[in-house]
């Protein structure tokens, strides 16, 4: 296939995805309410067949469609580890999860703490999402979701733990990440690459701690309620809140940056992502410089999603240990010396245990 059929079908499907999640998103979150019980019941039928059969398909089809136009490329090994990781990511939790479990809407509990807490409140009796879906699941389907949201979450610090950030944004991530590598070669979707401003970038450095910051007092709250600890506020309006915390600063917010600026935007303010890069500065997540020489050729600030200057630290042959690294790689596929490595202790160990050269001697 050509690289321009390629892009071509891959800007037309991330139209089509961001048109069908605000069509369905619509119709479950605005239109359940108000309609029969009947109609509820096929709009949630509609909202579950999008989010595991529409999707798996979407991601297959598009990661061929990248893997494409990296073929065209050279030095580009990262980027396709990540289009397997999510591919894979995609088929085992959109699909052979919840088909083993028999429980198609499992996926929303791959939201590790503190970016959602619908699995607290699924462990608090009192709450009404416990109530509705006790109706629909029973004892055992709560029992079983419940458990696979404390192995997700347990998932998701452990690879932290051994792989920084990498693991979560580059990895794992069915909310923002896999869109952003899948489509990372046809943002934005109306006019052409923008360089972050200073003051946009310095807004959003403060922004995403008041999302971690939000996000820890909903997870507290439930965390105090389930353990039965006084506290005020009603469960009903904190539920709400979040759902609309959810619809407008996450997701409508998301899709409107992939249109007019890039695939990576709303990771520069996502919660989880401000939480797992505390973790990460801990097991020393970082970006090697000095693996052989710099050029200065600036192309892996220029790859950068996140508007971090990496070549003015490989200038100096300095290490990069932004907050704002997702781990995708770009700029180490992109170095045309291959001075450049990601590295975490855990990853320094294991290449000096099995002795893997970072770069290869001729």
């Amino acid at each position: 296939m050509k690289k321009q059929t390629a892009l071509f079908w891959l800007k037309i499907t991330l139209i089509i995805y961001i048109l069908a999640t605000i069509f369905v998103a619509s119709l479950n979150y605005g239109m359940q309410n108000i309609v029969s019980p009947k109609q509820a019941k096929v709009i949630h039928q509609i909202y579950k067949i999008f989010e595991n059969e529409f999707k798996i398909s979407l991601i297959l089809i598009c990661s061929f469609l990248s893997w494409q136009v990296l073929k065209k490329q050279k030095n580009n090994k990262l980027q396709k580890i990540n289009l397997i990781a999510f591919s894979t990511t995609a088929l085992f939790i959109h699909g052979i999860i919840p088909w083993l479990l028999n429980n198609r809407e499992l996926y929303y509990f791959f939201m590790p703490l503190p970016w959602s807490s619908l699995g607290l409140q699924l462990l608090d009796s009192t709450s009404t999402y416990y109530t509705q879906q006790l109706n629909l699941w029973g004892v055992s389907g709560i029992f079983i979701a419940v458990v696979f949201f404390l192995i997700s979450n347990g998932v998701v610090l452990l690879g932290t733990l051994m792989i920084g950030r990498r693991w979560q944004c580059s990895y794992l991530c069915m909310l923002n990440g896999f869109v952003s590598e899948i489509w990372s070669k046809v943002f934005p979707i109306f006019g052409k690459k923008k360089k972050i401003s200073s003051n946009l970038l310095k807004f959003l450095n403060v922004f995403r701690w008041i999302m971690l910051g939000l996000s820890l007092i909903l997870t507290t709250w439930w965390l105090f309620r389930i353990f039965g600890i006084p506290i005020k506020g009603s469960k009903e309006f904190i539920s709400e809140f979040e759902v609309i915390k959810y619809l407008s600063l996450e997701l409508l917010m998301m899709m409107f940056l992939w249109i007019i600026w890039t695939g990576r935007g709303y990771c520069y303010y996502c919660p989880l992502g401000a939480f797992l890069s505390l973790i990460s500065k801990v097991i020393g997540q970082k970006i090697k410089t000095d693996n052989t020489h710099c050029i200065n050729c600036n192309q892996c600030t220029q790859r950068c999603p996140m508007s971090i200057d990496i070549a003015k630290a490989a200038s100096k042959g300095k290490a990069v240990n932004n907050l704002r690294c997702v781990g995708c790689g770009h700029c180490i596929d992109i170095c045309p010396t291959r001075t450049l490595s990601y590295e975490t202790h855990f990853i320094k160990w294991w290449r000096t245990k099995f002795n893997h050269p970072i770069v290869k001697k001729d």
